[in-house]
């Protein structure tokens, strides 16, 4: 094995290691700039999560493969998990974009998605899907799974990899590569499919934030490593590739290369003069790093999507507003007359609180749910009085 291309050809590694640090420079270059106009948290913290994809990829494949020995699988294992952490930002980018799921149930009012369609793939639904708060919810689901099915994978293939059950990269049913495999694929694909309903759903509102760029780069990297991973396991098995040790320096040789295109790509995609405010950021450097590095919100997120009818759930603000808790309903206004019509939110609109519904979002007259605007666009009812809004760090009050 000494003499394999992906350990003792140094060339190799300096060529990939060149485009790792190239793609990972320039995607950081971007990150920084969101940072210094770092005018809307609610959106661009998203955006930094999604664009950091770049490094992470890079330079921990560069680096699995200038190591490689049995180790490397650690490093990988890693790295793949960020996969799971763009997947649920992208749809929460988007979310914020046009001012949350109350937005967007406003906006698509009367709309639906409809089935037995094959290029959309809905063909197995027995009915045209209705666009509202629940199917927002289902959305945020489908993605959020894959968030904590991915580490736990992930956990379990460094255990099995340690007693020597794991089997990587080998098309073997007795070793649980396989098993963890198809487990990956069904949460994969469970997610990236909630992707594409939201994408399908929210298309008019988001269509003049060009959603389509966006969601191709986000799934392109994720739909590239894991059918790289699965083809070199394959290419393994076959004889075409002499071990799992020569398949992972494949894929991670690939990644180098993949994330140089996407990089300069992401310039395209997310760019920062959308934010530029001639005043400047009102917050400093470090702080706009911290708002979009704490992981708070998908905690909080969790809890409110998978939570029970009603929850205590935390709006988190900018770091100039304050965090809110709020005792609410999870997601109201469902059925094909779920809302009020509205114009769609602005990219401001509701900065903060992407993911909340007031129970009260519905004007409710003696037969019900009423479908008639308010007179007023900018109306925003109040709670209903058996809710509690407490600020973080307050005692409880009742809503007035």
């Amino acid at each position: 094995m000494t003499n394999a291309w992906y350990v003792g050809y140094k060339a190799a590694h300096h060529a990939t290691g060149f485009m790792a640090w190239s793609s990972a420079v320039v995607a950081l270059a971007l990150v920084a700039m969101h940072v210094k106009h770092y005018t809307m948290p609610h959106v661009q913290r998203h955006i930094n999560r999604v664009i950091l994809i770049v490094p992470v990829f890079s330079l921990l494949s560069w680096i699995a493969l200038v190591t490689n020995d049995t180790n490397a699988i650690y490093i990988e294992v890693v790295r793949d998990c960020y996969e799971s952490w763009v997947v649920y930002n992208f749809l929460n980018l988007c979310l914020a974009y046009v001012g949350g799921p109350g937005a967007i149930v406003n906006a698509m009012s009367g709309k639906e998605i409809k089935c037995g369609s094959w290029l959309k793939m809905t063909c197995f639904f027995e009915r045209d899907l209705v666009v509202d708060g629940n199917f927002i919810r289902r959305c945020k689901q489908g993605c959020l799974q894959f968030v904590y099915i991915k580490p736990i994978l992930s956990i379990l293939e460094i255990v099995l990899q340690a007693k020597g059950r794991l089997g990587d990269g080998q098309i073997n049913f007795l070793k649980a590569y396989v098993y963890i495999l198809f487990v990956y694929n069904i949460s994969y694909t469970v997610a990236l499919y909630a992707l594409w309903m939201f994408y399908l759903g929210a298309h008019d509102p988001l269509a003049k934030y060009n959603p389509l760029l966006k969601f191709i780069i986000v799934k392109s990297v994720i739909f590239l490593s894991f059918w790289q991973s699965f083809f070199t396991a394959m290419a393994v098995r076959t004889g075409s590739l002499e071990n799992a040790q020569e398949g992972r320096a494949v894929q991670d040789v690939l990644i180098c290369c993949e994330m140089v295109i996407i990089s300069f790509l992401m310039w395209f995609a997310f760019p920062y003069s959308d934010f530029v405010d001639p005043n400047g950021s009102k917050r400093g450097f470090v702080s706009n790093i911290v708002n979009f590095v704490s992981v708070r919100d998908v905690f909080d997120d969790t809890v409110h999507q998978f939570g029970a009818t009603y929850q205590d759930y935390t709006l988190h603000g900018d770091g100039v507003t304050p965090d809110r808790t709020i005792t609410m309903r999870t997601f109201v206004p469902t059925g094909r007359s779920s809302g009020p019509t509205s114009d769609t939110a602005s990219l401001a609109a509701n900065p903060g609180m992407e993911n909340a519904i007031w129970d009260g979002d519905v004007e409710r007259g003696p037969s019900g749910p009423s479908d008639a605007p308010h007179p007023d666009d900018s109306y925003a009812p109040p709670p209903p009085a058996h809710e509690m809004i407490t600020f973080a760090g307050s005692d409880p009050t009742p809503a007035s």
